[in-house]
């Protein structure tokens, strides 16, 4: 459907939605310059902002006004029904950061089937999908969404969002701290996470306002002007100095920096530039704890613990040495312990969300 180079009008237009989503003034602001902009270099029906924990049915989304109130009568559907979208389940279950189309995974025809399309999309006039989605704790999916007909997307519309992926990215990091906020739509707010960002140097720029209790409570100091925190700055120069922006940005691994507060770890997001995303997040001793109340094994609270960093069973496999035959059964157990029937649920089970 068309080639994948992008011509002078498409980069001066990505160049302009750039720094209009630098101006925006919080997340409100920055989806709906996103939205308009997005709309604008892709012909589709709609492009839509989400927020979502699939795990619980939860989503907070935006969309143009001329579709606010068509939309509000399908977000009952698509809270009950939304891991049927394939691009849902993909960017929940392995973190990946690309632009992906409904018809990478399945025909029209297939979808077609689900009660999904049934109940939501046939009524909005939507045959195809090709979304983007950004760097988010585990088991939060943040990302765009755009709709069109049957006509379908071009390898240029893709090629589109993937230029404009880490900008996104990194436009949408720098809203969520105007907005005071340590996760999207305050999914994690008072849940002892804390957000900043800091430059490629580990020099914290900006945090949340919560960061004083991080003080309080474990004599952990993420203020504007000072470094980051002892390891925490160690690893994340060290990944600032790595990170490619042609592949997906993701979170990093966790690097405990304290035994107080039930244990304070911290993990960071790489951007195109800095500043940069870091969270840190107390009580991650708490999850063990929980862990071996169920009666799991030492080697499981392990796995179970890998689980909620991300990645594909082969991925968290050879994090841990082991066989992919080896890990499915330890999940097999680590599902039966939790009461959960898939991955994304345990990981909201063991984070205590």
């Amino acid at each position: 459907m068309g080639g994948s180079e992008l011509n002078d009008s498409d980069a001066g237009a990505i160049l302009n939605l750039i720094e209009s989503m630098s101006a925006a003034r919080g997340v409100d602001d920055y989806a709906t310059i996103a939205m308009a902009g997005i709309a604008e270099l892709i012909p589709c029906i709609d492009v839509s902002y989400n927020e979502m924990v699939p795990a619980g049915g939860r989503i907070r989304w935006r969309v143009p006004a001329d579709r606010g109130n068509l939309l509000e009568t399908v977000a009952p559907v698509f809270s009950r029904l939304m891991r049927q979208n394939p691009l849902v389940r993909h960017f929940e279950e392995t973190g990946d950061t690309r632009t992906l189309m409904w018809s990478d995974f399945v025909s029209l025809e297939e979808f077609a089937d689900t009660a999904l399309y049934q109940e939501m999309f046939r009524q909005l006039g939507v045959e195809s999908q090709m979304a983007v989605t950004l760097p988010t704790p585990p088991g939060l999916v943040v990302g765009f969404a755009v709709n069109r007909d049957r006509a379908g997307f071009s390898e240029r519309d893709r090629a589109v969002l993937n230029r404009l992926r880490p900008h996104l990215a990194h436009a949408y990091r720098v809203a969520l701290l105007r907005d005071h906020l340590s996760a999207a739509g305050g999914v994690h707010d008072g849940l002892g996470w804390v957000g900043a960002l800091a430059g490629d140097d580990g020099i914290v720029k900006a945090a949340t306002d919560n960061a004083g209790a991080l003080e309080s409570v474990a004599g952990i100091r993420v203020t504007a002007g000072d470094p980051l925190p002892g390891a925490l700055r160690s690893s994340f120069v060290a990944g600032i100095a790595s990170y490619d922006a042609n592949h997906p940005a993701v979170l990093s691994p966790p690097q405990r920096i304290s035994n107080e507060a039930d244990g304070v770890a911290g993990w960071h997001v790489p951007g195109p530039d800095g500043p940069h995303l870091v969270f840190v997040h107390t009580g991650v001793d708490a999850a063990v704890r929980r862990l071996a109340d169920t009666g799991l094994t030492r080697r499981q609270i392990e796995v179970a613990l890998e689980l909620c960093e991300g990645g594909t069973n082969a991925v968290i496999a050879r994090r841990l040495d082991i066989a992919e035959g080896t890990l499915r059964k330890h999940l097999e157990r680590i599902y039966r312990a939790l009461g959960v029937n898939d991955r994304a649920s345990a990981i909201v089970h063991i984070r205590g969300w």
